[in-house]
This record gives structure tokens, C-alpha cells and sequence, in this order.
């Protein structure tokens, strides 16, 4: 970043030196009508330059746009993809793993209520404790 800024420094010294030595020795004229003159130059060339940094700020966008493209949209068919194969799974997982264990756990609860209404629902005489450590 130093190293730019002193580059800067250094064309600002150059340009202001041809300034005003283009302002003093330069054609015939009043010293006003030079400066009117180097100034229209100068903005003429800024322009210039603008215009091409400009295009080129354009083009490298275009660029970067059209080579997002080309890698997003083969991202999206893969990721589409995953997600299809997730699907599949999360229902086969469901209905091959996770229903089987519900109805276990349904038979295990309709046993232990007829337990319960059979034996006449009494509790345990000594509560469980808690083991701690």
C-alpha cells in the first residue's frame, strides 16, 4: 500500500511539473488561455481512461457472471439430487425402521395398561431411589 501511494506522489509531481511548464514555456497567448487549453488536455485524457477502466470493470463482471453460471447450475442438479436421495432415505428409514419401533412401543403401553387395570392399578409400596454419584 506504501509502495502505491508513493508511486501516486511521484506521477502527481510529474504531472504538476508538466503543468507548469507547459503554463510558462509553453506557445503564444495569455497564461490563462494556455492553462484553459492544458486543462481541456488533461480532463480529455482523465475521460479517456476512465472509459477504458470502466470497460474493463464490465467485462470482468460479464466474465464472473458467465463463469457462475457455469458452475451453479451443475451445483443445483447435485444438490437437487442430494436432497431426492435424502427424501428416499428419511422415508425408507421411517417406514423400515421407525414404525416397527412405534408399534413396539404401542404393545409395550396397551400391556402395561391392562397390567395396571388387572392389578387394580396399585403403585409400588417403595418408591424407586435415585442413585447418586
Amino acid at each position: 500500500m506504501k509502495k502505491w501511494a508513493i508511486i501516486g506522489g511521484i506521477i502527481a509531481v510529474v504531472v504538476l511539473v508538466i503543468i507548469i511548464g507547459l503554463l510558462y514555456w509553453g506557445g503564444a497567448g495569455a497564461p490563462t488561455q494556455r492553462l484553459r487549453d492544458i486543462s481541456i488536455v488533461f480532463i480529455s485524457l482523465f475521460a479517456v481512461i476512465a472509459t477504458i477502466l470502466l470497460a474493463a470493470i464490465v467485462g470482468a463482471v460479464l466474465w464472473l457472471v458467465f463463469l457462475l453460471r457455469a458452475k451453479v447450475v451443475p451445483l443445483l442438479e447435485t444438490l437437487t439430487e442430494t436432497a431426492a436421495h435424502v427424501k428416499g432415505t428419511t422415508q425408507f428409514v421411517s417406514e423400515q425402521a421407525v414404525a416397527p419401533i412405534i408399534s413396539v412401543a404401542g404393545t409395550v403401553a396397551k400391556m402395561r395398561a391392562v397390567t395396571k387395570t388387572v392389578t387394580g392399578g396399585k403403585r409400588r409400596s417403595v418408591p424407586r431411589q435415585r442413585k447418586t454419584g
